[in-house]
């Protein structure tokens, strides 16, 4: 039997079969699009940028029920308009995904209203000013308590003294921690009131500062020493500690944040989150890092940090982090490094915070337990105890989805930079460090020497090995606005190319600077990632949820010593918004 042959088709008859086809597939979206809900919010005309490697940009971004349901062209985008939709004209603004702050002490930042802050002085004489004039201000303060002091106000042994706080103030005790968190400056009164005198020992990871005849001279250095006196000072109501977390938190989604690791939750921070949290005032999502101390039982801070993780599941609460402090900072001769320091060879390597052996067996019985382990590492000494303790915890249990963390970085033996992509370990570094200031351009050529130095702050060396980078600002330690943070990333330049003192600076270290599409990577997915929640928020896709920035110029368009000058319009957290700037 013979088939016959179909007719051959004519390029009219092809043309033809392919508009209708075109036709059925533009009617089947039409109708779909059509069939779809209204959106609540509908964003046209603008930079949307997801980062997400399926699509990088947009022009139009809808958002129903707190998730995004559609990323694309503004035509379609207008197909989710109804009655009750808010229509925003982007007017080629940028959107792009909210910003995550991966180390940050927001409940540390002096509150306006109410603290004496001594961020941003850089003058001795300012310094003292404040200081006294707060007291004036608060005569009946039992304890006059602050924040920020910086040791460029006091070179050059960069310490000040109770001699300088003793005329100020001698009828009631003062404490004021400086611009690292790692150092408390005292007055005569806060010593004797915790009797520490020359006779007083040297605390376990701890210093105190004295003068040539071994007498303490007004400076506390890390948490061994500091408490010896803050047990002393009165706490902070429970309201008190509420409303100046309320007050950080609310200046942070005003700088674009929807989200932030709390690397240093307290008892007392805790609660104050909680708080937020039953009354629907916690407007950012938050992850608790959950203190370890050293001078504690490890069973039964253990058992503690397991109750504290499954009574901290709220909507935007959760407490799946432990933090551990292994070694201290630059000016104390604090941090743990793997050679001794180049200027101080009194001080050795440092000692770690938590020892060898107890730290591996830590590490795997929270690593074990599912926490994600968080630890402040500032010497390559401490980086490499971290990794070899993940290490033996990766042993003991086998490879697990862990995503701990190391923070801060500011020594990295390049030995061990691939072992941070082989252990499956997320770099938290601070942007705002990697510029020319007296840390990094005076104090670390001084105490790890040159050959060290060539180390110090490794951004760009640990991503090109693969190594996932988070930032997080540490603030109150630095600013914590993310548009400056992207700016130094990018520059490793003060924000706006000009030094404290008003002088044009040049770019430091500048082989280690990243892209901007990298820095942004670094405040938005990789935050999530280090929260294992990439599969819900990080970048913007349908389905995710709505949790986004818009931004009142391209960033890719500004030029890069203009960018920590673009400011927030509007901040919006689960389809909600949060901030938005009032116009001109």
């Amino acid at each position: 039997m013979r088939f016959k042959p179909a007719p051959t088709a004519t390029p009219a008859r092809v043309m033809t079969r392919l508009r209708a086809a075109v036709s059925t597939l533009a009617l089947l979206h039409a109708s779909l699009v059509i069939a779809a809900p209204p959106a609540d919010m509908v964003f046209v005309n603008g930079a949307v940028y997801t980062v997400d490697a399926a699509r990088s940009w947009a022009t139009a971004l809808a958002v129903s029920a707190g998730q995004v349901t559609y990323v694309g062209d503004d035509a379609t985008a207008r197909g989710f308009i109804g009655p009750t939709t808010r229509v925003v004209d982007l007017a080629q603004r940028m959107l792009l995904p909210g910003f995550q702050d991966s180390h940050a002490h927001p409940a540390d930042a002096p509150n306006p209203a109410t603290s004496l802050d001594l961020h941003g002085l850089t003058d001795r004489a300012q310094i003292l000013q404040r200081v006294q004039q707060y007291a004036k201000a608060h005569p009946k303060k039992p304890w006059i308590v602050g924040d920020g002091w910086d040791k460029v106000a006091f070179l050059p042994s960069g310490m000040p003294t109770r001699d300088m706080l003793d005329p100020l103030i001698s009828d009631r005790p003062v404490f004021l921690t400086d611009n690292s968190g790692h150092s408390a400056w005292v007055n005569s009164r806060a010593l004797a009131m915790a009797h520490i005198s020359e006779r007083t020992a040297e605390p376990t990871s701890g210093r105190i500062e004295r003068d040539t005849r071994g007498k303490p001279s007004g400076v506390l250095h890390e948490d061994a020493a500091m408490e010896l006196v803050s047990p002393l000072i009165p706490p902070i109501s429970a309201q008190d500690q509420r409303e100046d977390l309320r007050v950080a938190l609310a200046e942070m989604v005003r700088l674009g944040i929807t989200a932030v690791e709390d690397a240093m939750a307290t008892p007392a921070v805790v609660a104050a989150y909680e708080a937020m949290e039953r009354s629907g005032q916690l407007k950012v999502r938050a992850n608790l890092c959950l203190p370890f101390r050293p001078t504690d039982d490890d069973d039964a801070q253990l058992q503690q940090f397991i109750a504290q993780r499954a009574a901290l599941q709220g909507k935007r609460l959760s407490a799946t982090c432990v933090k551990i402090f292994l070694d201290g900072a630059y000016a104390s001769h604090t941090l743990v490094l793997l050679e001794p320091y180049s200027d101080e060879p009194r001080f050795g390597r440092g000692t770690l915070f938590v020892e060898q052996t107890r730290l591996n067996r830590l590490v795997a019985r929270l690593d074990a337990a599912g926490f994600q382990i968080h630890m402040h590492t500032q010497g390559d000494g401490a980086v490499r105890a971290a990794l070899d303790a993940f290490a033996a915890a990766r042993v003991a249990n086998g490879p697990r989805d862990s995503r701990h963390t190391l923070a801060h970085l500011c020594l990295v033996d390049p030995a061990d930079v691939p072992r941070f992509r082989t252990l499956g370990v997320i770099a938290n570094m601070t942007p705002l460090w990697s510029l020319g200031d007296v840390w990094e351009a005076q104090d670390a050529p001084r105490l790890f020497g040159p050959v060290r130095n060539e180390h110090v702050l490794p951004t760009r060396t640990l991503l090109d090995a693969g190594v996932v980078l988070a930032w997080g600002t540490d603030w109150p330690v630095t600013g914590v606005a993310p548009l400056d943070g992207l700016e130094t990333a990018i520059t490793h330049r003060y924000p706006g190319g000009l030094d404290l003192a008003g002088k044009e600076d040049q770019a430091w270290n500048p082989a280690e600077r990243v892209g901007l599409a990298e820095a942004i990577t670094a405040y938005t997915s990789a935050g999530a990632y280090l929260m294992h929640e990439e599969a819900t928020r990080g970048s913007l896709s349908p389905g995710k949820a709505a949790d986004f920035v818009v931004l009142e110029r391209n960033l890719f368009d500004t030029p890069p010593l203009r960018i920590h000058s673009v400011r927030v319009d509007m901040t919006v957290i689960d389809g909600k918004v949060a901030y938005e700037r009032a116009h001109d």
